[in-house]
C-alpha cells in the first residue's frame, strides 16, 4: 500500500493539526523525507509531537520509519524534477504567462514523485475491464469528466457522465452494480455529493477511483484507489487543470495499450461511422 493510500485510510481519524502536517508532506515530500520531525512540524506550524503521533497512526513504529518510507516512495524519482527545476531557474520572464508556465512545468516535472507508472497502468486496466464506467466531475472538473467519457466511449466502453444535480445523480446510481467503476475528481475539497457517491458505490460493489490534488489523501470516506498530485509548483499559485489533465491523458494512452488491437479496431470503426453520419 502506498503512503497516499495509508493516509487516505486514516483520514477520518486525523486531527486538524495532523491534517496540516499531511498537506505539508504531500506538497513537499522530498523535504519531509530528508528533514527531521521538528523541521516538518515547524513548516506546517504544528507541535513536533504531532509528527510522531501521525507516523504511529499511519502504522509506523517511529517518525524515522515513516521518513524511511517517504524516501523509498519519493526520492527515487527526484531526478526528473531536478532537471525541470534547473530549466525553470534559468527563466527570467516576469510576465503572467511566463510565471504560469514555470509553475506548470515544475508541477509536471514532479508528477512522478506522487504518481508512478504502475498506478497509471493499474487504473487503466480497471477501466478497460469495467462493465460500465461512471464519471463524476463537479465545477471545473466537469471538463475532465467529459474528456474521459468521450475517450473511453471511443474504446467501445459503456460510459456515463454523472449528473451534478443531487436528484439526477441519485437516479443514475440505481443501475450501479458489481463490476462497475466510478471515476471522480476532487481538488480543493470534496465535490458535492462525494460521501454519498462513495458509500453508494461500496454498497453496490463498484470500484471507486479518485484523481485529485494534494488534498485527495484527506478525503473521507476514502476511495478504493487515488491518484493525487499537486496542481502547481507553487502551493500559493493559481491552480489549473494541467496536471490532472496530464494524468487523465496518461490513463487514456495506457488503456489503449492494454487492449491495443481492440482499441484500434474500435477507433477505425468510429472513423467509418463519422464518415457515414457526416
Amino acid at each position: 500500500m502506498s503512503l497516499i493510500d495509508q493516509i487516505s485510510d486514516q483520514a477520518p481519524a486525523l486531527t486538524p493539526s495532523e491534517k496540516r502536517l499531511v498537506e505539508n508532506v504531500i506538497e513537499r515530500p522530498t523535504a519531509a523525507a530528508l528533514g527531521t520531525a521538528g523541521e516538518l512540524a515547524r513548516a506546517a506550524g504544528v507541535h513536533e509531537a504531532t509528527a510522531s503521533r501521525l507516523a504511529k497512526k499511519l502504522g509506523f513504529d517511529s517518525y524515522a520509519a515513516f521518513r524511511d518510507a517517504l524516501r523509498d516512495e519519493f526520492i527515487a524519482t527526484r531526478e526528473t524534477a531536478t532537471r525541470f527545476e534547473k530549466t525553470i531557474a534559468e527563466s527570467s520572464s516576469d510576465t503572467i504567462l511566463g510565471k504560469l508556465a514555470r509553475d506548470e512545468a515544475q508541477a509536471l516535472g514532479r508528477i512522478e514523485e506522487f504518481i508512478n507508472p504502475d498506478q497509471i497502468a493499474e487504473i487503466a486496466v480497471m477501466l478497460m475491464n469495467a462493465n460500465r464506467i461512471y464519471v463524476y466531475g463537479y465545477g471545473n472538473a466537469e471538463v475532465l469528466a467529459l474528456m474521459m467519457v468521450k475517450r473511453f466511449r471511443r474504446f467501445g466502453k459503456a460510459v456515463h457522465q454523472l449528473d451534478t444535480d443531487p436528484r439526477g445523480l441519485a437516479e443514475q446510481m440505481l443501475g450501479l452494480g458489481t463490476g462497475d467503476v466510478v471515476l471522480s475528481f476532487a481538488f480543493r475539497r470534496a465535490p458535492r455529493g462525494y460521501a454519498a457517491l462513495i458509500e453508494t458505490a461500496r454498497e453496490a460493489g463498484a470500484t471507486t477511483i479518485m484523481i485529485s490534488g494534494k488534498s485527495g489523501a484527506l478525503l473521507a470516506p476514502g476511495p478504493d484507489h487515488i491518484l493525487a498530485a499537486p496542481r502547481s509548483g507553487d502551493p500559493d499559485a493559481f491552480q489549473t487543470l494541467t496536471v490532472p489533465m496530464t494524468v487523465c491523458n496518461a490513463i487514456i494512452i495506457a488503456a489503449g495499450l492494454t487492449a491495443k488491437e481492440k482499441s484500434l479496431k474500435m477507433l477505425d470503426r468510429l472513423g467509418q461511422l463519422i464518415e457515414r453520419f457526416e
